[in-house]
């Protein structure tokens, strides 16, 4: 079945590739506008929809801002990062999607925003889905800049080609304003969880029996996709060795998606963890941020404790590293170079899922015991 989807996907995006060549033609004349950043003073972004990618597009708002000053940054966004988005300081606005809005409600909703008069648009969007670039065009933004891929770039001004090598994702976000030069040097991730949500998981954390002074280690399991997943029984493993030995509270934590995978770690375990399921985003920020380490798979709460400084031990399956690398030398990624590795695909072709189960219990424990010592140093 697997296979039949990737093979109807590939005829289903040539076919698109061969009509968007055509529309291109007639839409030529507006690429030979120039970008002038001295006039732009309002910029529309069209956010990335998950949880990681919004947390390292932060050096591509810091390079809109820093190269305009004086304008006005405002995102359109999914109204799930929204905890996320409102955290980076160089955006000034942010207008949420409606949860559950279709095509044509999220269409009018833009359409709206024409009297804001955008000297600027920008589509974050890194791969083939057209949404983005039709925001932008109906956004009313004077030029329009993103990806071209699949050809979805007849709608932009601007449309940029993809760097043949590939590059780490946060690059990849940031060649987008680049090509119209707009630039930054600081390249760093870094985020604060507002006091409101500490005073709320420092008061959940006490109620669950966290005492002042213990050693908190998080676990956050989950994952999109079963290939990014490493196995629960492991996890549990893992945790139970974690509290035998260094005495540390273990924060199973996950979203409404994982209660299922947070119950079969902890039915499990011989010791007793504490569990945190279904908070608010920016909860979860002030957890990770509250936890003196995070042991978790490929995923947005790895990309959300680099942006907080939290320490962080994960593992990486058939993703391509140089894309999706923690940035940072606080953190440790384990990783089995399998000859069938990158095939960067969320579902295993060879149904073994080999790239995770070769990860095993004692390699997750190396690689914490190396950062709990780090820390234990760095503190002295």
């Amino acid at each position: 079945m697997a296979k039949k989807i990737r093979i109807f996907k590939r005829l289903y995006l040539g076919l698109r590739s061969a009509k968007l060549s055509v529309f291109s033609a007639f839409t030529s004349s507006m690429r030979k506008k120039k970008f002038n950043k001295e006039s732009s003073r309002s910029v529309f972004v069209v956010s990335m929809k998950r949880i990681g990618d919004a947390v390292l597009s932060i050096p591509t708002f810091r390079a809109i801002k820093e190269s305009i000053p004086k304008s006005l940054v405002t995102v359109y966004a999914e109204p799930y990062i929204l905890d996320i988005l409102e955290r980076i300081p160089s955006i000034d606005a942010i207008i949420p999607c409606k949860k559950g809005s279709s095509f044509l409600k999220k269409a009018r909703q833009v359409r709206k925003l024409t009297y804001n008069s955008f000297d600027l648009a920008v589509d974050l969007t890194c791969d083939y889905t057209m949404e983005g670039a039709l925001w932008t065009l109906l956004s009313g933004a004077k030029y329009r800049v993103g990806y071209d891929t699949r050809k979805r770039g007849f709608l932009f001004n601007r449309p940029v080609k993809h760097e043949p090598e590939g590059a780490h994702i946060i690059d990849e976000i940031l060649a987008i304003v680049k090509s119209i030069g707009l630039e930054t040097r600081d390249k760093s991730l870094s985020l604060t969880a507002s006091k409101e949500a500490e005073e709320t998981i420092k008061k959940l954390l006490r109620e669950k029996g966290a005492k002042s002074g213990e050693k908190l280690i998080g676990i956050h399991p989950g994952g999109h996709y079963i290939t990014q997943r490493w196995l629960p029984e492991r996890f549990a493993e893992v945790a139970d060795k974690l509290i035998k030995k260094h005495r540390a509270r273990i924060i199973l934590m996950g979203g409404p998606k994982e209660e299922k995978l947070i119950a079969e770690i902890k039915a499990s375990m011989t010791q007793l963890p504490i569990t945190v399921i279904n908070q608010p985003l920016g909860n979860l920020l002030a957890l990770i941020q509250t936890c003196q380490l995070l042991i978790c798979n490929n995923s947005g709460p790895l990309h959300m404790a680099t942006a907080v400084g939290t320490p962080t031990v994960s593992t990486m399956g058939p993703t391509i590293p140089k894309r999706w690398w923690p940035r940072g030398a606080k953190h440790q990624v384990i990783r089995k170079n399998l000859p069938c590795m990158p095939c960067n695909e969320g579902y295993c072709r060879l149904k073994t899922l080999d790239c995770m189960k070769s990860i095993t219990v004692e390699d997750m424990l190396e690689a914490v015991e190396h950062q709990i010592s780090r820390i234990k140093k760095s503190r002295k």
